[in-house]
């Protein structure tokens, strides 16, 4: 079921709106023209928090719902307030391109023998109906040994779902132990010592 999202006619300055507890919004598209209201800037963060692209009902004032999905957000960069959200109004009968995150479970067994994980790709472009949109894909990584890898195209796959990254991108390898370098100081070290003995051969000959 869609979360709904309340919004409200703007009134004041963006900066009065914050102290208040409200976000500015600007929501656009499928035709519509571009309007600025306000939401409450807890129940965003809400959602935000549980599935940033879910598709969400906004209810606009005295002007019925619009489905959209939250097409941009943006935070003061220290406290991580809410500064301004972007909706954008769907057509739940069109496809829209979109992001899902991918979510590595388990522990490789290449992890668990010395081996390091390394993850090359943490979002999957897809183009699907809003009604099949999820917020990640569980990837099971456990079964990996030292020199395994994942690609796209070994990714779960899903239902009404068309993957546009390349399928041949690396998603995770499991590399070799790290193996630790002699220090060149004790290489340089060790060789004093030996050229100490030939300049001392040399001078008893």
């Amino acid at each position: 079921m869609s979360e709904t999202v309340r919004l409200m006619e703007r009134a004041g300055k963006p900066a009065a709106q914050r102290r208040q507890g409200l976000v500015p919004v600007v929501i656009y598209g499928a035709g519509s023209e571009s309007l600025s209201f306000s939401a409450d800037a807890k129940t965003i963060d809400s959602i935000l928090g549980k599935n940033p692209r879910a598709v969400l009902k906004a209810e606009l004032p005295a002007s019925g719902t619009k489905n959209v999905i939250i097409n941009e957000v943006q935070r003061q960069p220290l406290t991580k307030k809410l500064l301004h959200i972007d909706f954008h109004v769907i057509d739940m009968k069109a496809k829209l391109d979109t992001k899902v995150a991918l979510h590595f479970t388990g522990t490789p067994a290449g992890v668990k023998g010395g081996g390091v994980q390394t993850v090359e790709l943490h979002e999957l472009d897809i183009r699907t109906l809003p009604d099949k949109l999820e917020s990640v894909i569980e990837v099971d990584v456990s079964a990996l040994e030292i020199g395994d890898h994942l690609l796209v195209s070994d990714l779960p796959k899903h239902e009404g779902w068309e993957v546009l990254t390349d399928p041949e991108t690396l998603v995770v390898k499991i590399a070799p132990p790290a193996v630790a370098e002699e220090p060149a100081a004790e290489e340089e070290g060790a060789a004093e010592p030996a050229a100490a003995e030939e300049t001392a051969e040399g001078t008893e000959a």
